[in-house]
């Protein structure tokens, strides 16, 4: 009973972290499950301690950027955002399947998002429409209107979480690779055009990319050797018909402009201290991207390097990639490991990382290492001790 309960909780602090991100209910799930944590820790601590590194990383630098007189609103909110990590004890000790509480979060998001973006392509004028508008846009949970790439005029309906349904896509995706399910290719689907509707370039990109890496990771050498031979040149076309005939590449477009007005403001404010130590969470700079001081951009990892330098940039990248001491090449982890991956490199042109639904992703990822590891006998000692 006590585990139904929480993966109940887990299952609604994922909905309420991914679909409504600025509301208190996910804060109000997550204490419950925070305190099981500490409980799971203090009754025998599970052999994992990247959470508490990754914490103490941010504590140095909300520290930090207390002193330099950083943005305290996002130092805090970062900080906090972190001590989600800690999940990853009660999750363990209760065999929390969080590979089914990611399926069902994406699924339920992109299936809202889709009738969403249908009743306002649709019937914009609809009462149901401009309701659910007005409380989109009242409560900052996106952007909706038109985005233009290269010359084509796109519907854009881009939740802050969407980011996250590379996640689901690709678990799906290796579902329907493996049993062949009509179902999860029917999710498939569903997510791939709630992608399209958020009009993410980054996350389409990605998107299309994680499916095809994911379905050649899965073939045999000679279907690789194949693809590979098909693959090669649609690409090469493809590049060709992008950079020469479309703007998505130029410099002068609206997004890469902004993105190489982040990196040159960078390279401009870099020095020693900075790049050693960080200037501290939420510190400010002037970035010709947006021709204004800012806390944060689009860049995650050149925030990074900004707010704790590069050493503790390099760790922090390492410790979500790789959090257990010892490394051991699990052939069953192999695809979970290249989705986070993807996700991570996604992260470095898009903040998808340091909040709420980044580390709910890392959470998920954390899962699948453990699961992998050795079984400590905590779950029955921890249930006696709450109960």
């Amino acid at each position: 009973m006590l585990r139904k309960s929480i993966c109940g909780l887990m299952l609604l602090y994922g909905l309420a972290t991914v679909l409504l991100p600025v509301f208190v209910l996910n804060k109000l799930v997550f204490m419950p499950l925070f305190i099981l944590s500490v409980c799971a820790v203090i009754s025998r601590p599970v052999k994992i301690f990247a959470p508490m590194l990754v914490f103490a990383i941010f504590l140095y630098g909300f520290l930090l950027g207390g002193v330099n007189g950083a943005d305290p609103e996002l130092a805090l909110q970062t900080l906090l955002a972190s001590t989600s990590l800690f999940l990853i004890y009660v999750i363990y000790a209760f065999k929390v399947d969080m590979e089914f509480i990611v399926k069902t979060v994406g699924a339920l998001f992109a299936l809202v998002m889709c009738v969403f973006s249908l009743a306002l392509m649709l019937a914009q004028d609809s009462v149901f429409s401009k309701v659910l508008l007005d409380f989109y846009v009242d409560n900052d949970l996106g952007f909706y209107g038109a985005r233009d790439f290269g010359g084509l005029k796109m519907f854009m309906l881009h939740h802050r979480s969407s980011p996250f349904l590379l996640v689901p896509l690709s678990i799906f995706f290796l579902d329907f690779l493996k049993s062949r399910k009509v179902l999860s290719l029917c999710f498939v689907v569903v997510i791939l055009a709630a992608i399209v509707c958020s009009a993410s370039r980054a996350l389409m990109v990605m998107a299309i990319l994680a499916l095809l890496v994911l379905f050649f990771y899965q073939r045999k050498l000679p279907v690789r050797l194949l693809l590979l031979a098909i693959a090669i040149p649609a690409l090469g076309f493809a590049l060709d018909y992008l950079i020469f005939r479309t703007s998505m590449f130029n410099s002068n477009e609206l997004s890469n402009s902004i993105k190489i007005g982040h990196f040159l403001s960078f390279l401009d404010v870099a020095d020693w201290k900075m790049l050693l130590f960080g200037n501290g969470l939420g510190s400010y700079f002037y970035t010709q991207g947006y021709g204004r001081f800012v806390s944060q951009t689009e860049i995650t990892f050149l925030d990074s390097i900004r707010y704790v330098g590069i050493p503790l940039s390099l760790v922090l990248f390492t410790v979500f990639l790789f959090p257990r001491s010892r490394y051991v090449p699990e052939k069953t982890m192999a695809s979970s490991r290249l989705i986070m991956f993807m996700y991570l490199l996604m992260s470095l042109s898009n903040p998808v990382l340091f909040n709420s639904f980044g580390f709910f992703v890392v959470l998920w990822y954390w899962s699948v290492v453990m699961k992998n590891q050795k079984k400590l006998p905590v779950y029955a000692e921890v249930r006696r001790r709450v109960e």
